[in-house]
């Protein structure tokens, strides 16, 4: 009983920080501004596994400010750099790629370890 109890409060905490990792992209989705951005470049970055990663440089405006960063969420084959992104962008919080499919598969993995845990810690166990 005490073993469900313990793998209950695991599974609850485990999805909880789940969530929480996730939260940036949502208020981003909800509160920030989708704008289409050119690529003007590339950084390349020596990875110990992988030789060289390369993230792309994005340049669009915003609030009448022309702002300039490198998208460094996920790399890009520097044979195919696309010329525009969309992505969702807010000063306070940064850069998203917005609703992808690792998106959706770890918030319903936070979903569903929420659930279990809230189900194994409530669960009438006889003695």
């Amino acid at each position: 009983m005490i073993i469900i109890r313990t793998f209950g409060v695991i599974l609850l905490l485990l999805g909880l920080f789940l969530a929480y990792g996730l939260s940036k992209d949502s208020r981003l989705m909800l509160f920030g501004s989708k704008i289409k951005a050119d690529v003007i470049g590339i950084d390349s970055v020596k990875n110990k596994r992988f030789g060289y990663v390369h993230y792309p440089i994005l340049q669009f405006n915003y609030k009448q400010k022309q702002v300039r960063l490198v998208k460094d969420l996920s790399s890009i084959n520097p044979k195919k750099v696309p010329t525009h992104m969309e992505v969702y962008y807010e000063e306070d919080i940064g850069i998203s790629d917005g609703f992808t499919y690792i998106y959706a598969i770890f918030s319903i993995m936070s979903i569903i370890m929420i659930i279990f845990g809230i189900i194994a810690i409530r669960t009438k166990y006889p003695h």
